[in-house]
């Protein structure tokens, strides 16, 4: 199993339910956990979702695959080609699974990057944190126009990324 299928396979048992908007939540508040956090162990890690009450901690799928799953996690964060993305629904998805699911990521990572408490001192990233709170209650207008929409959630979707970058950015300067 590559790096990537053993992630997944972590972030499916980690999510417990197979429902989209359950497994991009999951992955959200992981992701949320690493950015605010970046230097984290995997022990405070598990301790931390184990507290968010994210995954059964007494599985033994999930403990086994922690380290492989985080270290890949981290990888994509870290890429100095910023090839991050959150998980989604690909786009062949409904357009309001897809937005059901964006609102979703963006709950749990704001779960998750709240769990770190980082205290903001930039103003672009106190202002990202608020667009991300607005995010997260994103839904669809069946008025509007479907190419509108599809065009809304694609800057939606490049946004939420490059605020995770950012404010991950944060968490590492105030941990060094």
């Amino acid at each position: 199993m590559d790096p990537h299928e053993s992630k997944l396979a972590w972030l499916l048992a980690l999510a417990a339910d197979p429902q989209p908007e359950r497994i991009a939540e999951t992955h959200g508040v992981v992701i949320g956990l690493l950015a605010g956090g970046p230097h984290q162990t995997e022990q405070e890690l598990s301790e931390q979702l184990a507290g968010l009450q994210v995954g059964d901690w007494s599985s033994n799928r999930i403990q086994e695959n922690l380290g492989p799953a985080i270290s890949t996690l981290r990888s994509e964060l870290a890429s100095p080609d910023m090839d991050f993305k959150p998980l989604l629904p690909t786009d062949d998805r409904p357009l309001s699974e897809r937005t059901q699911c964006l609102a979703a990521w963006v709950t749990g990572f704001l779960a998750g990057f709240g769990a770190g408490a980082p205290k903001l001192e930039q103003a672009d990233s106190t202002e990202a944190l608020r667009l991300l709170e607005q995010v997260a209650r994103a839904a669809t207008d069946p008025e509007d126009d479907d190419e509108v929409q599809e065009e809304a959630y694609a800057e939606l979707s490049e946004f939420i990324r490059v605020a995770t970058l950012l404010l991950r950015e944060e968490g590492l300067r105030q941990s060094a």
